[in-house]
């Protein structure tokens, strides 16, 4: 009987703790049929639900707002891919409104799913308003369930939490998978106390409204404080109309889609807050009341607009958020991956490894990491951050800001800030009380490729600094490259440490070869000898040192440090140089050093826009495009070639300069020749000066290495591109003698290691394509390409002969062409076409297909279109953009049958501009737009969804917002820019007087917004244009292009 009586007891006090059902997504039938694209449609999941979207309760449906599966990042239909993007993960997120709430009682929040992936069960994370929850689930569904052909077997998920996690006004519910496959719904579910109310919803999401954190001048003077709507607009556009007390009504329109819309109110100098009320109507309802403060505030800077977390999630090649200057030798950020392809810093991990000073392709080295309590030398795994000295971090604290990266790892109890300048870095720790501290340097830790670690040392030259080097070799990429470097290194410390040790273990199993699909975690066979109170320690295979101290609460330790490829006396400068010698240990002064250099980047391009996501957007896009690039050479211009030798650049301020040329013609060369011309220019002379060391052209200086990575001789283009630019503070002629050889001299083995040429040049010059089986085919294209670009370059220098030998040889790209298909394809050394043929599968193209190479010939796209035929040419085209669309032009999965246009990668970055030369400009401003709003989103998950690659889809985007594009890298004798889609009612470029331009160039597109993306006329400094090309010299004079927007294609 005690028993019955407790049983009802307990039974009282649920129903007592969930009195009510708040609400309810879904119903409870073990099936997910009343959810969007059920039964079967997974594969248009990406278009309506990928990334991180919203239901509203009370407004949204579970059939048109909330998807029937939630897919894991394992799912190659929801963006995962090995050339389509990485793991993608998408985090949905339930908003309800609350008019009442209650701070005491429980709440329960019920996720029941209708089946589960057998193999690979999700884990999920599920965060409410902010208090995040992990539940491993277990699944024994096939794929049945998933395709509406089976049921599955239900499970479900229960959090209990209290209920004063809930507040009066919107509230959130998020949830993703973290780990593992598929789950299909059944319902969603949240009961609360009955004291709870929920409130009314509309259409409209309100998701906050609050004052900015910054002021800004306006262009008449006066200062203004942006009030900030953060909102969604469900189905269809609405008007609003916002009222501020004391201030007049302002009517906006809503269109369909996420913003930040910005209100500007009188700025306020008064110490208190100043409230004022906020009211929020349309359509005669009240969508929002509410009070905000006004208080006294900085002004805003173009920094501020950058979000460095933006794309770190699901992206590749080289994200990370943290703090570096523009063509940087340390960018330094945190690591927190084991070692595979990709690795680096993934911002779906809650726990960081350490941080690391490089980030740029294959180099690695010098991380480090605050520690506390046991001594730990092995950073351990991602998934089991307490095997080693990891540590969790509390992601509420994580900021990544020009300038500084900062977080607070929670089982240390450290909160770490790191900021840098060009080739050193200062790290501030905050410790907890510790007997037990320490920092740690670990020379030989989880990369993206396997790598040696073949000799290192480390010296104590005081209690306040230590020096050493370390040296690596890593021969296991897949391409040539070997690479082979000494980091040299000094550390200074602001207090004095107690002592040194440092940990060695020379019975690391070395790597001889690749290995493909490497997924290693730094777990040896045998254990490593640390030693104590130490000066001195040498070895090789793993290796590391540790500086111990005794601290106090909230004590502040500094560090500072100065790498160099060259020496010791190398890395001692730049320390000296660049951050001891002007900054000492003031952080906020590196931090705020690094902003004034960005401000000056970032304004090179002023945009306005009421919309302050718009504006996160282009200006984090803009400091990704910027910011990828890397430096190898010193403060002092010495740098090590790729013999290995010690050498002086000549003229000072110049540098190495780190990354792949791949077809950058259409991102960042273009947008450096705008509006870096000095980055142009330092690109371009970086590249001849290693060209005079070698003898030989280089595709990526990496580590200042031949590395034999990507395709083709594609610096031919940077440098005629600046040169058309009038960048011409270079040695063109020499640069011409060294490619003529680069295009004309068979490839070899170099005596520094790698190998030099272009690798398919033979078969290309014998049979004027590269046969199947010889090489990769379309690197026929590529070559055909730069053969145009050198008769260009030629054709500047008076060496008509030559030019017409390259010009010839430019034609290539016929040999491989099919007019009865239409399409590129593979022929055999006899000349005959090899079958079978499929555009999608048939192999010999470089990452990508006979499908996206059939696009490219940008030297010549009037004589494709011609080839093709311009009917057939602009109907397969835009079928294959629209079923792209689906994918949000990142073809999932790599199903590039299905989704055929992968803007995740270079092979299909120029096809939306293509409809200009075929006669169909709207149809360029349609899909130019489209990838615009779909394929670069703004939050951690979506910003990036396939290949980022150094910056050049950011730079795609900075080009592409402006409407601005150039086909052929604008290497013709007389280049253009050709339009696109503005996305902005006005941006201004900065040209500065510089290399012969003018002072500033606006483009003004009033009427420019999601809807109006087609241009109905364009007016260049007063004069109509009636064509798709602007000559690029009217633009570079300076002067205003005016543009007409309409939601309605002009079809001429």
């Amino acid at each position: 009987m005690k028993k019955f009586f407790l049983l009802l007891a307990l039974l009282a006090l649920s129903v007592c703790l969930h009195a009510q059902t708040l609400f309810e997504i879904g119903k409870e039938d073990g099936a997910g049929g009343e959810f969007a694209l059920s039964p079967d449609k997974y594969n248009e999941f990406l278009a309506s639900f990928g990334g991180e979207k919203d239901y509203f309760v009370g407004y949204s449906t579970p059939s048109r707002h909330w998807p029937y599966v939630l897919p894991g990042p394992l799912d190659g239909w929801a963006g995962g891919g090995y050339w389509a993007g990485y793991h993608p993960r998408h985090f949905p997120s339930v908003y309800f409104n609350l008019d009442k709430a209650d701070d005491q009682g429980e709440c329960r929040f019920t996720i029941a799913f209708a089946g589960v992936h057998d193999a690979r069960p999700p884990r999920l994370k599920v965060s409410i308003n902010g208090h995040e929850r992990l539940h491993e689930l277990t699944g024994e569904d096939k794929t049945e369930v998933l395709t509406g052909k089976a049921a599955g077997k239900p499970r479900k998920v229960e959090i209990t939490f209290p209920a004063a996690w809930l507040k009066e006004g919107m509230n959130r519910i998020q949830l993703g998978t973290m780990k593992g496959s598929w789950a299909v719904f059944d319902y969603l579910r949240l009961e609360a106390p009955e004291g709870v109310r929920l409130g009314k919803a509309s259409s409209t999401l309100i998701r906050s409204v609050r004052t900015a954190d910054a002021v800004e001048r306006t262009k008449n003077g006066r200062l203004v404080h942006p009030l900030l709507i953060d909102m969604r607009q469900f189905d269809a556009p609405r008007r609003l109309t916002v009222k501020v007390d004391g201030l007049r009504p302002v009517t906006l329109t809503a269109e369909a889609g996420e913003s930040i819309r910005e209100i500007p109110l009188p700025a306020v100098k008064a110490e208190k807050p100043r409230r004022r009320h906020v009211k929020i109507t349309a359509d005669g309802e009240t969508v929002y009341s509410g009070t905000v403060e006004q208080t006294d505030r900085p002004l805003r800077q173009y920094a501020d607009y950058v979000d460095l977390l933006m794309g770190t999630g699901n992206s590749r090649w080289m994200f990370k958020p943290g703090p570096s200057l523009p063509l940087s030798m340390v960018q330094i950020a945190p690591d927190n991956q084991d070692e595979t392809w990709k690795a680096g810093y993934e911002y779906t991990i809650d726990n960081i490894m350490e941080f690391n000073h490089f980030s740029d392709w294959t180099m690695t080295g010098f991380l480090m990491q605050p520690t506390c309590g046991e001594l730990k030398v092995n950073p351990g795994r991602e998934d089991f951050p307490d095997e080693g000295y990891r540590s969790r971090i509390d992601k509420r604290t994580e900021r990544a800001e020009i300038g500084c990266y900062s977080v607070y790892m929670t089982d240390t109890k450290i909160r770490a800030d790191i900021t840098a300048t060009r080739r050193a870095a200062l790290q501030r720790y905050v410790f907890p009380k510790s007997d037990e501290a320490r920092i740690l340097v670990d020379m030989f830790t989880p990369n993206e490729y396997p790598h040696n670690l073949v000799d290192a040392q480390v010296t104590k030259v005081s209690d306040t600094e230590i020096e050493g080097y370390a040296t690596y070799y890593n021969a296991f990429t897949g391409y040539t490259l070997e690479q082979k470097y000494t980091l040299y290194f000094v550390l200074q410390f602001s207090k004095p440490f107690d002592s040194m040790g440092g940990w060695v273990n020379d019975s690391v199993k070395a790597v001889t070869g690749y290995i493909p699909y490497w997924n290693r975690n730094h777990e040896f066979d045998t254990p490593p000898a640390i030693s104590h109170d130490i000066d001195r320690i040498s070895g090789r295979g793993d290796f590391g040192v540790f500086v111990n101290y005794r601290t106090a609460e909230d004590e502040e330790i500094l560090v500072r440090s100065g790498v160099s490829l060259v020496d010791l006396q190398g890395a001692r400068n730049n320390l000296a140089q660049e951050l001891a010698g002007p900054f000492g240990w003031d952080f906020d002064k590196v931090a705020d050093n690094a902003r004034a250099v960005w401000n000056d980047y970032l304004g090179r391009i002023d945009i306005e826009s009421d919309d302050l996501l718009q504006k996160k957007k282009f200006y984090t896009n803009l400091y990704r495009a910027l910011a990828a690039k890397a430096t190898w050479s010193d403060a002092d211009g010495r740098y090590v070639d790729e013999a290995e030798r010690i050498r002086q650049l000549e003229k000072p301020g110049d540098c190495i300069v780190s990354g792949e040329y791949w077809n950058t013609f259409w991102n960042n060369q273009q947008l450096f020749n705008l509006i870096a011309p000095e980055m142009s220019s330092q690109w371009a002379r970086s590249s001849i000066q290693l060209y005079k060391n070698s003898g030989w052209f280089n595709t990526d200086p990496a580590g200042i290495e031949h590395t034999g990575v990507m395709v083709a001789m594609h610096p031919v283009s940077q440098i005629m591109g600046a040169w058309r630019s009038g960048i011409r503070d270079f040695d063109l002629e020499t640069a011409y003698t060294g490619l003529r050889k680069m295009l004309t001299t068979p490839p070899q083995y170099y005596k520094g290691g790698g190998t030099v040429g272009v690798e398919d040049l033979v078969p290309y010059m014998k049979y004027g394509y590269i046969p199947s089986g010889t090489g990769t085919v379309s690197n026929t294209m590529e070559y055909a390409y730069d053969d145009w670009c050198l008769a260009q370059m030629a054709r500047e220098l008076g060496k008509n002969d030559d030019a017409v030998f390259f010009e010839k040889r430019s034609g290539n790209w016929r040999n491989l062409f099919d007019a009865e298909s239409g399409f590129i394809r593979p022929k055999d050394k006899e000349g005959k076409w090899v079958e079978p043929f499929d555009p999608y599968h048939t192999p010999g193209f470089t990452e990508g297909n006979a499908f996206n190479y059939s696009w490219f010939v940008p030297h010549d796209p009037t004589s494709l279109v011609e080839a093709v035929g311009k009917n057939r040419f602009t109907d397969r085209l835009d079928k294959a953009m629209a079923q792209s669309s689906s994918a949000n032009f990142n073809a999932a999965g790599d199903n590039f049958a299905a989704f055929p246009i992968n803007h995740g990668n270079e092979t299909s970055m120029e096809v939306a501009y293509l409809f200009n030369w075929a006669g169909a400009p709207w149809l360029t401003q349609k899909w130019t737009r489209a990838i615009q709003e779909q394929y670069y989103g703004t939050t951690p998950y979506d910003a990036y969804p396939g290949d980022e690659d150094l910056g050049q889809m950011s730079s795609w985007f900075v080009m592409s917002a402006l409407g601005l594009f150039q086909m052929d890298g604008g290497c013709s004798a007389t280049p253009v820019y050709e339009l696109g889609s503005p996305r902005y009612r006005k941006a201004t470029v900065r040209l500065d007087g510089k290399h012969g331009r003018g002072q500033t160039f606006t483009i003004e597109a009033p009427g420019a917004s999601r809807e109006n993306k087609y241009i109905k006329s364009v007016t260049l400094n007063g004069k109509p244009v009636n064509d798709f090309r602007i000559p690029q010299q009217e633009l570079l004079k300076g002067g205003k292009m005016v543009i007409e927007m309409s939601d309605r294609p002009t079809l001429r």
